[in-house]
């Protein structure tokens, strides 16, 4: 077999095959990808456009045609406004039109899986966009994600989704502790009634329950005393789910077992869990696994996952703290309860999360990070630095290539 004369400087037309699934071997692999999926949405819907008042306008087109008679141009126009409200913050564009937004998505108990998934990722945008804005729109919209969340007849996918944006419109805009506390059973309904199997092929329930459990330790953290203690009683059952056949479910339970004594220490100084010698034992049986059955790259998850969980509960160690860059400034994610929410936003924004957390008050005052700075005149978008460096490293291998004449060399 001979080597390709195929020109590498050429230019080659964009991959546009399947997204990648699964877990990588690089959590910053797998965010990078994210994010440029993200950004190539973003282009192809919104365009280059800075002008805020051809936002609104887009923005106001889309949400014409997601309220559309038909099936397609409607789903079409929830993921245009789905998009634009995860890249962009735009609060006075949803304090205008929050009634018909909140109208939409009151209607999801009456959809089809699909429509009713990206009605409900269209609740939490909304709810991190606007804050207690629509704190008096929301007790229909969270009545159908419970409904849905506790329906096991439901898509798994659509469940999962309605926790996450359960727990977030829970923690931005809810304050009656009667819905909180409806909130907390819907979602202890899902984590605790779900079957996951051992297949490496069933993502979807393991995830479900991840993100339930997830959702419940957020929602707990407003909840009212019955509540809980309720939450408490339930921790020898978090404890069972640390023998999961799924990766995704082990680490959820560890995260919330770790979030449980962090809120109960606070709650109640001097808490210790009944079963803790128990319980670290589990863990230290996590962290040195040796189990033929797991992979390698499973295996190294749940080592980095579990170490400073055990020295934390074993009140060794302070709360594993998380730094992340956020444009000049460090978000440090010092608490269980915090970088649980985190993820759950995550989930919620993919790639448009930096943005966010750069321009959107709401989230910015959830996370500590005070206001809003002020964008440094003449900054330049760092896809756009990499993009004229690869152009201009192109250029210069054409212009050498043409510069190296083979056909004139001398024998």
């Amino acid at each position: 077999m001979g080597k390709s004369n195929r020109n590498k400087n050429k230019d080659k037309d964009p991959y546009v095959g399947p997204a990648k699934s699964g877990r990588e071997d690089s959590d910053s692999d797998d965010s990078e990808s994210s994010a440029f999926t993200y950004n190539e949405d973003m282009q192809s819907i919104m365009g280059d456009v800075e002008d805020m008042n051809d936002i609104y306008d887009q923005l106001v087109d889309n949400m014409e045609r997601a309220q559309d008679k038909n099936l397609t141009i409607r789903h079409d126009g929830l993921h245009r406004v789905n998009l634009a409200l995860r890249g962009k913050a735009v609060p006075e564009f949803i304090n205008r039109y929050k009634e018909t937004l909140m109208t939409m998505v009151s209607k999801m108990g009456n959809k089809q899986d699909t429509e009713a998934q990206l009605l409900a990722t269209l609740v939490g945008l909304v709810a991190v966009q606007t804050g207690e804005e629509i704190s008096d729109l929301i007790d229909e919209p969270m009545a159908h994600m419970r409904t849905i969340l506790m329906d096991s007849s439901r898509c798994v996918f659509l469940r999962t989704v309605c926790a996450n944006s359960l727990a977030i419109v829970n923690r931005i805009c809810c304050s009656e502790d009667d819905d909180v506390s409806a909130n907390a059973k819907a979602c202890r309904f899902a984590w605790s009634n779900t079957k996951v199997s051992g297949s490496s092929n069933d993502v979807g329930h393991a995830k479900l329950v991840a993100t339930s459990l997830a959702a419940w330790c957020i929602i707990t953290l407003d909840a009212d005393l019955n509540t809980i203690n309720e939450a408490v009683a339930d921790q020898p059952k978090i404890v069972t789910l640390l023998a999961s056949s799924q990766l995704e479910v082990r680490l959820a339970a560890a995260e919330s077992l770790a979030f449980l004594h962090e809120f109960m220490q606070d709650a109640r100084p001097g808490y210790r869990f009944p079963n803790k010698e128990h319980v670290l034992e589990l863990l230290r049986k996590m962290m040195n696994d040796s189990s033929k059955k797991k992979t390698k790259k499973d295996k190294r998850a749940q080592r980095y996952a579990v170490r400073d969980i055990i020295s934390f509960i074993a009140d060794e160690d302070d709360a594993p703290v998380v730094c992340v860059k956020i444009g000049q400034q460090t978000l440090s994610l010092d608490s269980c309860g915090i970088k649980i929410f985190y993820d759950m936003t995550c989930d919620l924004l993919h790639g448009g999360l930096a943005l966010q957390l750069m321009h959107n008050e709401v989230l910015r005052d959830v996370f500590d990070l005070g206001a809003v700075p002020l964008a440094p005149e003449g900054s330049v978008n760092k896809q756009m630095r990499l993009a004229v460096h690869d152009a201009a490293d192109k250029h210069r291998n054409q212009v050498r290539g043409k510069q190296r004449d083979k056909r004139s060399a001398q024998y």
